[in-house]
């Protein structure tokens, strides 16, 4: 059996090879939709699939407690508030016996300034427990890890673990580095060990530099105060399962404990400043066990949904190609008849023949998974080149895992688009015997209805992703066309972290006044100004407020998001001020006793009108001195995504707020981009060792912003062209070899009298018929995969008429453009000559 099947392995290589044509023609057909669902693959694989890099992920949980978190929350992207817990819950939690799990670990990131011997840059840093790695179960390269030994009391555990990545980068990949010290946000922390290569913590977005003792948190985190407050919410748990014990039952056992800590330690903790929903809400609190194996992100959900629909318009792509390599296929199996028919006289068996066929659609798939590496690197190169600049290290690298993945989806694309042209080569070959033609008659009827079906396919199936990527390509221009609030051109920004190198607030406050005179000597300047909160960088910050005049009931919303801000901030900005007056230097002192509010915020606490002179305070409850006045209304702006609507929002002098971290804007009379570089050599002479982040263009963060939207609309334009050029070529192919089949009938018609005209109407007429029930069908599909993308559409609805018509509009045009020449060959057919030719 082996060697009968190694046989038809070499008669299929040979037989391909005497076709070179068609052979490199199915190949780059197969090539083109293998690659792009591998890239599009790897995506999936790295951010949602993957499992973390430590032995029995699947026993890893992750802790969560959904329910009122009153106080401070700070979450990341590593998860919502209900994942969230508090310093000396988690404390709480950890010492907990008999719980089902072998352990429970807290992490959080922290944005970190690294300088070692001399040289500072800025990245992230993680803060783990000390029970974070032995619940991970795993070893260093190099050194060692942090134990629960290193978590024992605030400050006293100066020590830091390498990631490999900034190991080998930063350090190349250097062994003494282990006992040198490495200062971290101006703290010297001497380097014990090196984490295993690929292990880059819980969130895939978050990757690491460093991890740092949970104890070494106030250091970590300059004139923070909130690591013993209940009320203080910033911390991620995870637990490892004990042997033979599930999710469930681990889950049962930590209830009750947790339960008694909520009613006897947090509530009485926590309980004033509440109504009386969100005691009993709070006192109702209880613990959930998540499955933890791949990670953490609090985007997953978004990126599932991104690349699912990714991933059908890839999968449509390559029905596509393998509907065009089943055309070839089908067409090369009638012209082998005669072949069929003489292995069948000599006693091959139908099982034999159609073994044989196969071999050399399998091979042809297999040729197509491995020429589609190429075509899946240049598509995940175009994929990075659409991230934005400032996310996480993203693995999109082609491994073992991608390889089987194209080589598989090869293999399988191969008896998917070779069975049925097996089928019909060997039926044609028994229908035609020993009598068969010399190649000239058109085949079975079946077969040429099956072509013409799937030409039909192909039609369908480019009118639906291009009617989706129109879809796409509105949403896009919707989200272009949007008012921010903003005049972002002109505008370059920057920010910088003085508190991670130590600086004081008032230091820090005495750098950003050099740095933001230095700047405004620079050539083209207008204007500058500060801000706590980077717009449009995904940034949120929010906190209660008490508004003179406004009944706020004991479970009302006074929650309103803010940014500390410097003078001149609207005019920089180009926000205009509708009302009152701008910040300025006099807005300063130890106390915060001026604020400018937005349309939103005035419209959520009645205020339309009369905004400008109310009094206010920072914090909710009754008690509150209302020492703030309003000295401004500002009109709505975009805040923290270009696609949300602009939140409530108060504004306050940042020079009346101690701010050690801000971010510039600059406003120039010329272009921004040129003013790069000048603003990094101020920056540098102010401070050397202080990192510039995130300098560039307001455009640019308004693309970065947007990056989701723009991966979506490039790569599925990109791929329903794709698919609507093979769909051509198919159509193309199928065409003209149904002329070349009917040489004899078009020559019979031209004897008996038929105009070229009527025979290019007769093959237009096959195209036309093709085309409508194609698009048809394709039309159909437009809107179904219309509600699948609506949520990811910005300004429209996923069905859309016009949109699905201009769509079909083009495929009718691209299928009139492939009719074209086998039109002109058919009309051409000198009729003597055909007939003599028989």
């Amino acid at each position: 059996m082996i060697d009968a099947l190694w046989q038809d392995i070499k008669y299929a290589a040979r037989s391909l090879a005497r076709r070179p044509l068609l052979t490199a023609v199915a190949v780059l057909s197969l090539a083109l939709g293998i690659g792009v669902n591998a890239a599009i693959f790897s995506g999936f694989d790295s951010l949602i699939l993957r499992h973390l890099p430590v032995p029995a992920a699947d026993d890893i949980v992750l802790i969560t407690s959904p329910g009122p978190h009153p106080g401070n929350q700070s979450a990341s992207g590593a998860g919502g508030v209900e994942a969230i817990f508090s310093y000396p819950l988690f404390r709480d939690l950890e010492r907990l016996k008999g719980t089902g799990l072998t352990g429970i670990a807290a992490h959080r990131n922290f944005p970190a300034n690294f300088a070692y011997r001399g040289q500072t840059i800025s990245g992230q840093g993680e803060l783990v427990s000390g029970g974070y790695f032995p619940v991970m179960g795993i070893a260093p390269v190099l050194g060692r890890l942090l134990t629960p030994d290193d978590d024992r009391a605030p400050g006293a555990h100066p020590v830091v673990v390498l990631s490999h990545r900034y190991w080998t980068t930063r350090f190349g990949s250097n062994p003494a580095v282990i006992g040198e010290p490495l200062i971290i946000n101006g703290h010297p922390l001497t380097i014990v060990g090196v984490a295993p290569d690929g292990f880059t913590g819980m969130t895939s977005m978050e990757s690491p530099h460093v991890f740092v003792p949970l104890t070494m948190a106030d250091a970590m985190k300059p004139g923070w105060k909130g690591r013993e407050q209940r009320n203080d919410h910033w911390l991620y748990l995870i637990g490892r399962l004990a042997v033979n014990t599930t999710r469930a039952r681990a889950e049962a056992q930590l209830r009750v404990p947790f339960s008694t800590i909520i009613r006897d330690v947090e509530f009485p903790a926590q309980k004033s400043g509440m109504g009386d929903r969100d005691r009993a809400a709070f006192q109702a609190r209880t613990i959930l066990l998540q499955e933890g194996g791949r990670g953490r992100n609090t985007g997953r959900a978004e990126i599932a949904q991104i690349l699912a629909v990714l991933f059908s318009v890839t999968g449509l792509v390559l029905l596509i190609a393998c509907a065009n390599v089943a055309n070839l296929l089908l067409a090369r199996a009638a012209d082998r008849s005669t072949e069929v028919a003489v292995r069948l006289a000599i006693g091959s068996s139908t099982a034999r023949l159609v073994r044989l066929f196969l071999s050399e659609a399998c091979l042809l798939g297999v040729a197509g998974g491995i020429a589609a590496i190429a075509v899946c690197s240049a598509t995940l190169r175009l994929l990075e080149s659409l991230m934005p600049t400032d996310g996480g290290e993203l693995d999109f690298a082609i491994d073992a895992r991608l390889l089987l993945f194209a080589l598989t989806l090869g293999l399988a694309s191969g008896l998917f688009f070779g069975f049925f042209p097996a089928l019909h080569g060997v039926r044609a070959g028994l229908a035609a015997g020993m009598q068969a033609q010399s190649g000239r008659t058109s085949g079975t009827r079946g077969s040429s209805r099956l072509r013409s079906a799937l030409a039909g396919t192909q039609i369908a199936l480019a009118t639906a992703l291009l009617a989706l990527a129109g879809l796409f390509i509105v949403s896009l221009a919707n989200i272009a066309r949007m008012d921010l609030g903003i005049r972002p051109e002109g505008l370059a920004t920057f920010s910088i972290s003085p508190d991670l190198n130590g600086y004081t607030p008032a230091q820090a406050i005495a750098l950003f006044d050099r740095i933001d005179d230095s700047i405004r000597g620079l050539p083209g300047v207008v204007s500058v100004t500060q801000s706590t909160v980077p717009l449009l960088a995904n940034s949120n910050s929010s906190r209660n407020v008490t508004v003179q005049g406004f009944d706020a009931g004991p479970d009302a919303d006074t929650v309103a998001s803010y940014a500390s801000v410097g003078a001149d901030y609207f005019k920089t900005l180009g926000i205009p001020l509708l009302q009152g007056r701008e910040f300025t230097p006099a807005d300063a002192g130890p106390r915060v006793t001026a604020t400018i509010v937005n349309e939103a915020f005035a419209r959520k606490f009645n205020l339309t009108g009369h905004a400008v002179g109310t009094r206010m305070a920072l914090g909710a409850g009754d008690r509150k001195t209302l020492d703030i006045e309003i000295v401004g209304l500002a009109r709505d702006a975009r805040y923290s995504e270009v696609r949300a609507a602009p939140p409530p929002q108060f504004f306050i002098p940042f020079r009346q707020t101690p701010v050690a971290s801000i971010t510039f804007y600059v406003r120039t009379a010329g272009d921004p981009q040129q003013l790069l570089s000048s603003i990094g050599g101020t920056v540098a002479g102010a401070d050397r060792n202080l990192p510039v982040d995130n300098l560039r263009t307001m455009p640019d963060q308004v693309r970065n912003n947007v990056s989701p939207d723009r991966v979506v609309t490039t790569l599925s334009t990109s791929f329903a062209g794709l698919a609507t050029l093979l769909a051509g070529i198919g159509l193309y192919a199928m065409l003209a070899y149904s002329v070349a089949r009917r040489v004899r009938e078009m020559g019979i018609r031209m004897a008996l009298g038929a105009r070229g005209v009527d025979v290019r109407r007769l093959i237009f007429a096959h195209v036309g018929r093709i085309t409508v029930v194609g698009g048809t069908i394709g039309l159909a599909m437009a809107f179904g995969l219309g509600r699948l993308a609506q949520s990811m559409l910005f300004g429209i609805t996923g069905s859309q008429p016009n949109i699905a018509g201009a769509a079909a509009l083009i495929v009718v045009a691209v299928a009139c453009v492939a009719g074209v020449v086998p039109a002109r060959r058919a009309a051409r057919v000198n009729p003597v000559e055909a007939l003599r030719a028989e």
